[in-house]
């Protein structure tokens, strides 16, 4: 199958953008012709090991490059670069995210093909026109609206469009039409392996043997939730727990968010506590794994959790808000522990019962392990993927057919 995945950009090692790109790679290890369009690349700084193995073309921004903001004015510009500079046909548009649907609804209407769409991320367009946060989104209001009502005509274009939860496909059925469905992303468990170098990371830190010690990794943004991870542990140091936080990543989408977590962890005098890494490689992930004894993701209203699978195919341990899809597959107590989000109680009264119960971390880890490794990864979401574009082609040349005038009956009578 000749497969065309799209994606705004490729700039960070996101979570989307991992997604997107290990789909790509598993795509075309299934035998399947596989191109990747983006308006920008950064090769040395968006997994240029898993990027080497398929073909991307960055096509370039649209007009007014150098403006980024408001990213749905850029996304809209970009978009309208791409579909006017491609000339190849395929069978199927993939795009990925937000706007990247609209440039290829727009190249199914130029070029032919079908579009099914990876949502990632339910638009919000609605949302802030009807909630203004401030004063300049009240302004921004109708606009908003009118990207709303744009979006929401663009959409139902679409063939197909695809959620990784239930959460997010009942968010985006109460605003858009179209017909939709859930598929399940997962961990490469070739690439993300039990066994990495503990202590490298722990010496790295100054992580005493007896301290448990949480991860959490990823680009930091605000709907993470980290403060509550942060409170947490200051409350579970105030009973007498020894704990560390190990937060690592990227600042580079929202470096203010990250300056106020730092200042949180000043105010409440943290700091021996709460280590900030700065970004992983990917070289090293699986040692960062190693290295901590449980894996927590605060997240609220997340779409799913590519890095939680991740962990758990490394055998990692891991904590989860209910506010994340990824708990949709999880069990709590069996291959993982589960807290309401927004919750720094709730979330502390499981990090010490998984502290506090050796036997609990190891049946946790044995058991999301397998769950990871054997049911949520790359080959059978590239699976998922090429079977639904199957479908996809078959129904639309079904209607093709039905919609072909047929031959009129020749009489058998002579005249």
């Amino acid at each position: 199958m000749d497969i065309a995945l799209i994606i705004h950009e490729l700039l960070v090692e996101g979570g989307g953008e991992r997604q997107c790109v290990c789909l790509a790679q598993a795509l075309a290890q299934h035998g399947n012709r596989v191109t990747l369009y983006t308006s920008a690349y950064d090769r040395a700084n968006c997994f240029p090991e898993i990027c080497k193995d398929f073909e991307i073309k960055e096509v370039g921004r649209g007009p007014f490059a150098r403006l980024r903001k408001p990213l749905f004015f850029r996304g809209y510009l970009d978009m309208l670069r791409l579909a006017a500079t491609l000339r190849e046909r395929h069978e199927v548009w993939n795009p990925h995210h937000w706007p990247a649907q609209w440039g290829a609804v727009w190249l199914k209407r130029r070029l032919g093909g079908a579009v099914v769409w990876m949502c990632n991320d339910v638009p919000d367009f609605q949302q802030k026109a009807r909630r203004p946060q401030s004063i300049k989104s009240a302004i921004l209001a109708p606009l908003y609206w009118l990207y709303y009502f744009y979006d929401r005509r663009q959409n139902r274009k679409a063939d197909l469009t695809l959620f990784l939860s239930n959460w997010a496909e009942s968010e985006y059925k109460a605003l858009y039409p179209g017909a939709t469905r859930v598929v399940r992303s997962g961990a490469d468990p070739a690439r993300f392996l039990p066994g990495g170098n503990r202590s490298r990371i722990r010496a790295r830190f100054g992580f005493a043997g007896d301290e448990f010690v949480l991860l959490w990794l990823g680009i930091f943004m605000p709907h993470r939730r980290l403060e509550d991870a942060i409170e947490a542990v200051r409350h579970l140091a105030s009973q007498g727990t020894r704990i560390r936080l190990l937060l690592a990543g990227s600042d580079r989408s929202y470096p203010e968010y990250l300056n106020s977590l730092k200042a949180q962890v000043h105010s409440l005098g943290l700091q021996e506590l709460v280590t900030f890494s700065g970004k992983v490689t990917d070289e090293e992930i699986c040692d960062f794994y190693a290295a901590c004894d449980a894996f927590v993701f605060p997240n609220d209203q997340q779409t799913w959790g590519l890095v939680v699978l991740e962990a758990m195919a490394c055998g990692c341990p891991v904590l989860v808000s209910r506010g994340a899809g990824v708990h949709e597959v999880l069990t709590h107590g069996d291959s993982a522990l589960l807290f309401p989000p927004r919750n720094p109680q709730a979330l502390a009264e499981q990090i010490k019962a998984l502290a506090s119960h050796p036997e609990l971390r190891r049946k946790i880890a044995q058991t999301g392990m397998q769950l990871a490794r054997e049911t949520y990864n790359w080959d059978r979401f590239a699976d998922q993927i090429f079977r639904v574009c199957e479908e996809v082609i078959e129904r639309d040349r079904s209607a093709v057919l039905r919609s072909e005038p047929t031959e009129p009956a020749r009489s058998l009578t002579r005249p």
